[in-house]
This record gives C-alpha cells, structure tokens and sequence, in this order.
C-alpha cells in the first residue's frame, strides 16, 4: 500500500493526469485455463465494463508481490484500467469462485486492482453459459458490489474513511439502504426501509430476489445468464460509478416464492431454430447473448436479447 500511495502523490505533483474510458483489464494466474472458459471470462469482463459510463482514473502503482493476497504478483506501472488477476486454483467443494477488490483510490474509494479466484475442482465440466454468470458475479464484487458495503472495507491506499452509509440492522435482518438501488427496489415495487440482504452482508438476499445476478441464491440458477436488474446498477451508482442504464436486463421481483428452476430444456447444435421452438421446449425467455439456444438470427436488433415478444 506505501508503494501505491507514493506512486500517487508523485502523480499529483505532476498534474492532472486525463481520465480514459473504462475496461477491465484481465490476468491470469495459476493453472491453464482452457479455451472455452478463458473467452468466458474475457467477455464477462466486457459485458461487466459495458454497465460503467464513467471513465476509470488513471493512476501510477508500485505494490509488492502478495500485498493484497498470498501469490498475487507485484503489480507496477501506470494502470489506464481495472486489473483484475483471475487465479485458478483450489478452494472449498461449496465455491465456484470468489472475488474482491484490493486498494481504492483516494477521494472516489473505488478499486484500483482486484482478484477472482475460480475453483479448479470441476471447472472443466461447467458449461461456458454458467461459468460465464460466474464470472459477470465475481467481476461485480471486484468493482464494489457486496464486497465494500461495509465501512471497514472502505479505505483508500492513503488510509481516508469512507463514511457513507450503505447498510442498516433491522431486527435480525441486515436492509441495504443506499439511495439509488433503494429507489430501484421501490421503482420494481419493493417495501420497506431497504433492501433485504443475505447473511454474508454480500449478496441482496435469495428469497427477495430469486436470481439476479448478485443473489445469496444465485448459484441455484444455472444453465443461463441471471439477470443485472436495475438493483445492481443501482448499487454501482451507490459506489460512485456512473452507469449505462440501459444495460440493467429485464427483471421482476417475485410474488411469492422463488420458482424452483426446472431441468434445462433441450438445446440444438447451433441453438433453437426459432423463438416458437424455444417457448416449445421450455426455455425462459428472452434468450441472452452467451445463453445456451440464443443464436444472432432469433436476435433482430442486435440488443443481445432474443426472443423478447
């Protein structure tokens, strides 16, 4: 942290330096990663970089090997993007992956670097549409999303507190309660002070929304993309991120309880002839760009949503 922060005064004693847009920029660390999830976890970090609108700041680093994490290599030079290393390597049978930020930048409190780590146990079984979900998820919490809704998370490389309030104890229940995914709650026709969260502090909570992209329950819907509701915009706007609206996928809150996800209908080589083949084999539509059965052809305007009507 004492190299990055050196880094940073240095670069302010030179002068402003011009924001660029924002990417994430990938590296992979530990095992080989095979063709297949490695496009995976590329176009997971497109589709996550497409949701920000503001541009990422430029800043000059020098952090030491395992700074932030035990492996992680030094990280120098001048970043014009998210770093984000994505470590194959073992973790718990209950894990397909996990991920977090390391240091923030001064005054915005956002992430300079982060991690994901992918569990190497069964990886080369999962299909692509699942560990690209995977990836979309873990990519989110390295931003911000449920990994720094807590104070103590929020401290920049210069040792500044972040004192904004994202989340409130209500009873046994812990509500996130940040304005702008709150006001995406209300706006979905949610009640009360805030939104519920899981146990873990991390994830809004499974029963509140099924499976959206950063469910406690998510992981429970799988052989498709989970949709990036407006509730997940809204918290990277809570962060500091400006976001592109229009990304945030069709989503409802449910009535009642979660619907119990049926076995995965059967797909065609080359994906469903038509939308009338898909609605006839049970596929919940719309189909999502990278969602097993979506090909080009059923998607006319291109929006990466096939089969909308």
């Amino acid at each position: 942290m004492a190299g990055v922060l050196a880094a940073l005064l240095g670069a302010g004693q030179a002068g402003a330096v011009a924001a660029e847009p924002f990417g994430i920029e990938v590296r992979f660390l530990g095992a080989p990663l095979g063709a297949a999830p490695r496009s995976a976890v590329n176009e997971a970090a497109r589709r996550v970089s497409a949701l920000i609108a503001s541009p990422f700041e430029p800043v000059r680093v020098d952090v030491p090997a395992g700074e932030c994490d035990r492996g992680l290599p030094a990280l120098r030079g001048r970043l014009t993007r998210l770093v984000v290393f994505v470590r194959v390597k073992r973790l718990d049978d209950d894990l397909y992956a996990t991920g977090m930020p390391c240091d923030l930048h001064d005054g915005s409190f956002l992430p300079i670097y982060g991690v994901v780590d992918l569990n190497s146990a069964g990886l080369s079984d999962l299909p692509r549409t699942d560990v690209l979900d995977t990836m979309i998820h873990e990519f989110l919490h390295v931003l911000g999303v449920g990994t720094l809704w807590e104070r103590d998370a929020r401290v920049s490389v210069s040792g500044e507190q972040d004192d904004r309030v994202f989340l409130k104890r209500q009873g046994k229940t812990t509500l996130y309660v940040a304005p702008r995914a709150v006001a995406a709650f209300r706006a979905l026709g949610g009640r009360g002070a805030g939104i519920p969260l899981d146990p873990d502090l991390g994830h809004w909570a499974g029963e509140a929304v099924c499976s959206e992209v950063l469910s406690g329950s998510s992981g429970e819907y799988t052989g498709r993309l989970n949709p990036v509701s407006p509730l997940t915009l809204g918290a990277l706007e809570d962060l500091g991120y400006r976001v592109q609206g229009g990304r945030a996928a069709p989503f409802r809150l449910p009535v009642g309880a979660c619907p119990v996800q049926a076995d995965p209908p059967a797909v065609p080589a080359g994906g469903f002839a038509s939308c009338a083949a898909a609605r006839a084999a049970g596929a919940a539509l719309p189909l999502r760009r990278g969602q097993l059965g979506y090909r080009p052809g059923l998607d006319g305007d291109g929006d990466g949503l096939a089969c909308e009507r």
